[in-house]
């Protein structure tokens, strides 16, 4: 699992993100950190 994470966030410093340009058709008005901070976090310390 480790060595999964560890080519993941590789992946994402090299740029994974950044294929397709973040438009009004290409994305919602809230961003992955975003949704992260006020939904996925929460959800995990429950």
């Amino acid at each position: 699992m480790a060595g999964s994470m560890l080519a993941m966030m590789r992946a994402k410093d090299a740029g994974l993100d950044n294929g397709v340009a973040r438009t009004e058709r290409t994305g919602s008005p809230t961003s992955f950190r975003r949704w992260c901070e006020d939904v996925l976090a929460p959800a995990v310390r429950r």
